[in-house]
């Protein structure tokens, strides 16, 4: 009998006792502590995490500024590639990316929110920044190829067909 009430403290808990998000301070810290030589901004502004980074993902690489931004409120981190401007491929920009801030950079698409694959109970540093550098290195393969050779969120069955046939 005490096993099953224990377990049922534990569901209860588990449905109204969420965890904390990590805050904005500490994901500030952790930015400054991992990527101090990389970092050209990182601040907190209007309850917002802004850090402006330089990324070169390989040693044959370029090197790109990026800009995360991050409020407690939206849920999840956002990248925006500042420099060098993103390129075309035969005419056409990578599908991996979101609309255009007011400065005209791209919001990249880093990973797929409905998979929720990301928490704020993560630090951006160990997770969001090395996803960025794992997308880079996907764009710069595209460029070449105009293959996007990296997971991703099909939204339509020709898609899926396509993928298979590439297989």
């Amino acid at each position: 009998m005490a096993q099953f009430q224990f377990h049922q403290h534990i569901t209860l808990a588990r449905k109204y006792l969420k965890p904390k998000p990590i805050s904005l301070v500490n994901q500030q810290i952790q930015m400054q502590y991992l990527y101090d030589r990389l970092l050209v901004a990182n601040y907190i502004e209007d309850s917002m995490l802004v850090c402006i980074l330089d990324i070169q993902p390989s040693s044959e690489s370029q090197v790109y500024r990026i800009k995360i931004t991050y409020k407690l409120s939206d849920g999840a981190p956002k990248a925006w590639l500042i420099s060098p401007p993103l390129q075309k491929y035969e005419g056409k920009y990578p599908h991996h990316k979101y609309g255009k801030d007011d400065s005209g950079n791209y919001q990249l698409c880093v990973y797929y929110p409905k998979y929720k694959e990301w928490n704020q109970q993560m630090y951006i540093a160990d997770s969001f920044v090395p996803w960025v550098c794992t997308w880079l290195s996907t764009y710069e393969y595209w460029l070449v190829t105009g293959k996007w050779h990296y997971d991703e969120m099909f939204t339509g069955r020709n898609q899926i067909k396509e993928w298979k046939k590439e297989k």
